[in-house]
């Protein structure tokens, strides 16, 4: 199985076992290079980085996050991907895709609704 990356104050990172019931209080989902270079902090804890294609029933159903954050783009997906691959999945938690300084945030909110 895959693995679920969480912020580690000693090493940056520590792997999480898919393998293992883990409660997170949310899933960020890209790379966190990418989300430290946009200009977001990364949490001390309660937060599991994953890849798209990590974003399964499977890791929802272990983990139970509350709530799944991603940025509007990033390298190698964008909001509406994940927002499909979510609806797929059957997640009903909440969904925020982050961004800076969007001209008109609603024409991206429409279309993830």
């Amino acid at each position: 199985m895959g693995r679920v990356c969480s912020v580690d104050e000693r090493s940056g990172f520590a792997a999480l076992d898919m393998r293992r019931s883990t409660r997170v209080i949310a899933v960020a989902v890209g790379e966190p290079v990418e989300w430290s270079h946009a200009g977001n902090a990364l949490p001390d804890d309660g937060v599991a980085f994953v890849a798209i294609e990590e974003v399964t029933e499977t890791l929802i159903a272990l983990h139970g996050p509350a709530v799944v954050f991603s940025p509007v783009v990033a390298r190698r997906f964008d909001c509406i991907d994940l927002a499909m691959r979510l609806s797929q999945i059957g997640f009903k938690g909440a969904y925020r895709a982050i961004a800076k300084d969007l001209p008109r945030p609603d024409l991206i909110e429409r279309e993830v609704r």
